[in-house]
Order: C-alpha cells, then sequence, then structure tokens
C-alpha cells in the first residue's frame, strides 16, 4: 500500500500501458473488414501478453540497470537478443504443446508441422514481442531524462539558494560592520540622535532577519529599507552631506531580491564621504517592469590604494544568480564623480 502511494503515477502508467497492448491485440484479431471494428482475445493471446510482459519486466528491471545503465551497450544488446529468443522459444513451447494440438484437434486436414525446433517459427514468435519491447525502452528512457532533469533543475536550485544565502550572510555583517562605526561616531560626539540611530538599526535588523531570508520581498519594502539605512547615514553625516533621494513609477505589486540595492548605495557613503564632505544623488524609477537605479557621489582618489571591499563583488555575483541575462549594470568614474547605472527586469 505505501508503494502505491509512493508511486501511484508509474502503476497507473504500467495499468494503461499494458490496457492499450490488449486493446490493440483484441482489435487486430477482430478486425474482418475496413469498415468494421471488433474485439476478440484468444487464449493463444493472453499468453503472449503474459510473456511479453515478463520480457519487458526483465529488461526494465534486471538489464537495463545491470547493462545499459552501467554503460555496457554490447552486453546489453547481446542480452537483449537473448532475451528476444528465449521469448519467442517460451511462445513456441506453449504453441507446439498446447494451440497446435487444439488446432490439429478441430482440424483433422491441418498442415501444421508438428516439429518443435523450427527456427522461422521461433524468430517470429521472438519479432511479435520486439515491438512492445522497442516500445517500453523507449519510454523508459524518456521518463529517465525527465526524472535526471528534474533532479538537476533542484540540484541548480538547491545550489542557487545556498551561493545566495551565502552572500546574504557576507552582506549582513559587512553592512552592521558600517553602521555601527556610524553609531559609535554619534555615541564619541555625544550626539542626540545615537537613541534614533538605536531604532533605525533595530528596524533594518529585523527587515534582514525576517524579511530578507525570503527569496524576493516587494518592492516597497525595499525602498522603506534604504531609507532607513540613507536616514542612519544623513545622521552621520549631517553637516558635511549633500543629499537627494527620490523614487517615482509604479511600485505596488512589484518584487525584487532582497538586500541587492543597498551595496551600492553604502558604497556611496563609503567611498564619497567618509573622509571630506561630498554629495551623493540616488534615483529610483519604475517604469513597467523595469527597474532603475542611477546613484552618483563626488569621489577623491585615496591617498594610498585601498583594499576592495565585499559590497559591490557580492552585489555582482547576486545580481547574475537572481537575474541572469536580465540586468544591466554600468560603473564609470569620470574625473570627480563615480557614478552607477542598474536596470533590473523585475
Amino acid at each position: 500500500m505505501e508503494y502505491l502511494q509512493k508511486n501511484y503515477k508509474t502503476v497507473v502508467f504500467h495499468v494503461l500501458f499494458w490496457l492499450a497492448f490488449i486493446a490493440y491485440t483484441g482489435a487486430d484479431n477482430g478486425r474482418h473488414h475496413h469498415d468494421e471494428w471488433s474485439f476478440s482475445l484468444r487464449a493463444e493471446d493472453i499468453c503472449n501478453i503474459v510473456i511479453a510482459m515478463l520480457v519487458v519486466y526483465i529488461n526494465l528491471y534486471l538489464l537495463m540497470p545491470l547493462y545499459y545503465g552501467q554503460q555496457k551497450y554490447i552486453l546489453y544488446f547481446v542480452s537483449i537478443v537473448s532475451l528476444l529468443l528465449a521469448g519467442g522459444l517460451i511462445s513456441r513451447f506453449f504453441s507446439w504443446q498446447i494451440w497446435l494440438p487444439r488446432e490439429r484437434l478441430a482440424d483433422r486436414n491441418s498442415d501444421e508441422p508438428t516439429e518443435f525446433w523450427i527456427f522461422a517459427r521461433i524468430v517470429s514468435d521472438a519479432a511479435e514481442i520486439f515491438p512492445v519491447l522497442a516500445i517500453s525502452v523507449l519510454i523508459k528512457l524518456m521518463l529517465d531524462a525527465n526524472t535526471r532533469e528534474k533532479k538537476l533543475r533542484e540540484i541548480e536550485k538547491e545550489k542557487f539558494t545556498a551561493e545566495m544565502g551565502l552572500l546574504k550572510a557576507q552582506i549582513n555583517p559587512h553592512f552592521f560592520f558600517n553602521t555601527l562605526n556610524s553609531l559609535y561616531s554619534l555615541a564619541l560626539a555625544r550626539s542626540g540622535q545615537s537613541a534614533a540611530v538605536v531604532l533605525r538599526l533595530s528596524d533594518l535588523m529585523r527587515y534582514m532577519l525576517y524579511e530578507a531570508s525570503a527569496n524576493t520581498v516587494l518592492l516597497k519594502d525595499e525602498i522603506t529599507y534604504l531609507e532607513n539605512y540613507i536616514s542612519i547615514e544623513e545622521m552621520r553625516f549631517a553637516d558635511r552631506l549633500d543629499l537627494s533621494f527620490q523614487y517615482s513609477g509604479d511600485i505596488a505589486g512589484k518584487s525584487i531580491s532582497p538586500l541587492l540595492l543597498l551595496p551600492f548605495i553604502e558604497n556611496a557613503f563609503k567611498h564619497g564621504i567618509e573622509d571630506s564632505s561630498g554629495w551623493i544623488t540616488i534615483d529610483l524609477k519604475v517604469i513597467d517592469h523595469r527597474l532603475y537605479m542611477k546613484v552618483e557621489n563626488s569621489f577623491t582618489a585615496p591617498a594610498k590604494a585601498q583594499k576592495p571591499g565585499l559590497g559591490l563583488p557580492n552585489a555582482k555575483k547576486r545580481l547574475e544568480l537572481a537575474y541572469p541575462g536580465k540586468y544591466e549594470l554600468h560603473i564609470s568614474q569620470n574625473d570627480d564623480i563615480y557614478s552607477v547605472e542598474l536596470m533590473i527586469q523585475l
């Protein structure tokens, strides 16, 4: 019963397959004229159907796993030929032992040969089994190919989930490290805004823990998340930051991979005003099912080379995983302006 519950589709398929074969055999026997159709199933036909089933299942559950599945094709070919001949021999035996004597009793003038070892008859009986065997092999190969494709899709999905989770795990500590730096700076300055930063930070943590674990989030929630982050940075750099942040378009019902836009904005704060005053402009707009984001910031080349951060490389990998072939990213630096232009098909 448990097997039937787990493999009911396979059982139903096998039942339908043999019912179709039985219907074809009976219809072929019952057809007398081109414009008539009737069904006739003889005892001999039932015997041959059982022999065909025996041959088919020996091949499916013994020979194919043993030889074909192990890529031993020559052995598989030899075993298939041997199996067909064995089926032909069994069919010939029943015909010689049971059906021919019955025909001779019914028709005294029958000229059917009485010898058992008639090679042409054995081959003919084996050839009658071959079509159903060939069809079963073809169907088995198609089903196996479909199963392999499903498994590959599942593996790819698991790989995608694992890689995306790893990249998110890299983003979280990276983001919190920078945010805690902001909070530390405010605390050193004894700013009254420290409590507001803690409140914003708790909102960000709640979002990252309970919302961003999904594959996609609502775009409006992601924008709210960005607003909270930008508010924290505004409190930190209020005296030396010229900031413009705006979004437009129909964002209702749109979804996006979570935490995907933050690295580009975070990068603007890190390299635009961390060591001096500067400006940042962030423009988000949705047109149809496309999201356009442009981030520009003032840029001053550092006196000494800095170690590359995780943010942008991480964001590029996540874009490739979440939106393969569905995004465009252009990053440029002209004189003292650093620019990021991103388009995503939502």
